[in-house]
């Protein structure tokens, strides 16, 4: 309830009921919005670029463009390097996604402590995507000293991308990490569409899931982190959808 702050006036106390039936928004449940929709921003664009070094690749090689010639081989190289470039910019989008999503959920459980288990889990996912990211990297090193060997000289080329038993260990540990920090997400994600009532930014949790369709979950998440944010940042309405009259002044 408020409280008459002088004739013909009326203030709300901070952590009342708007007439909407919605509590006062904090700053940093603001924050936290705000944080959620850069983070699926950001996921999109690491998701467009990975996937565009997939499709070099399999462009190049799957579709049988590359001959087998020492000119080819080195093309072959070169068109791995590219997309693996892709991939690491990709990887470092995501990893810098995953860390706005965790400071969003931080912001969102001063609010809601439902939001702490998903916020460790994607702490963890971090871990693993830093791992990931540290494989991918010492790959595309191999690739560029191989590019750096004579054509002919196929020993060269075998041994500077061949990968060693830790490097490979990297990408494991990486992968069952980024995993548990994928379930945080998710988990983090949906509860945020059901504390806000959005059901669009709900199906793009369950999208982060489901192969091919998880290209579409960040889109998802961002379009609801929006209208999140500007549901929150409206001035409070009653169940008509019009602004509360302001009580009639005391009578002279």
């Amino acid at each position: 309830m408020g409280a008459p702050s002088s004739p013909g006036t009326w203030t709300q106390s901070p952590n009342t009921m708007s007439a909407a039936g919605q509590a006062a928004v904090s700053g940093e449940e603001l924050s936290g919005v705000s944080r959620v929709k850069w983070g699926a921003l950001l996921g999109i664009l690491g998701l467009v670029l990975a996937v565009g070094g997939v499709l070099v690749v399999l462009l190049d090689v799957g579709l049988g463009i590359t001959n087998t010639s020492d000119a080819g081989y080195v093309s072959l190289l070169k068109t791995i390097l590219l997309a693996v470039i892709l991939v690491v910019i990709g990887v470092l989008l995501a990893l810098l996604s995953f860390v706005l999503y965790t400071a969003g959920f931080a912001a969102l459980r001063r609010s809601d402590r439902r939001f702490s288990t998903p916020m460790v889990l994607c702490v963890i996912g971090l871990i693993g995507l830093a791992l990931i990211g540290g494989f991918v990297v010492s790959y595309a090193g191999g690739i560029d000293s191989a590019l750096g060997c004579p054509s002919s000289n196929s020993t060269c080329q075998n041994n500077a991308t061949s990968i060693g038993h830790g490097v490979v260990v990297l990408a494991y540990v990486g992968g069952l990490l980024g995993f548990i920090g994928l379930i945080g997400l998710i988990l983090g994600l949906y509860r945020f569409g059901s504390r806000y009532q959005s059901s669009i930014a709900k199906v793009g949790a369950i999208l982060y899931i489901i192969p091919f369709l998880s290209v579409i979950a960040p889109i998802l998440v961002f379009i609801g982190a929006i209208q999140v944010q500007k549901k929150l940042r409206q001035p409070a309405t009653g169940s008509s959808g019009i602004p509360p009259p302001f009580p009639a002044p005391p009578p002279p």
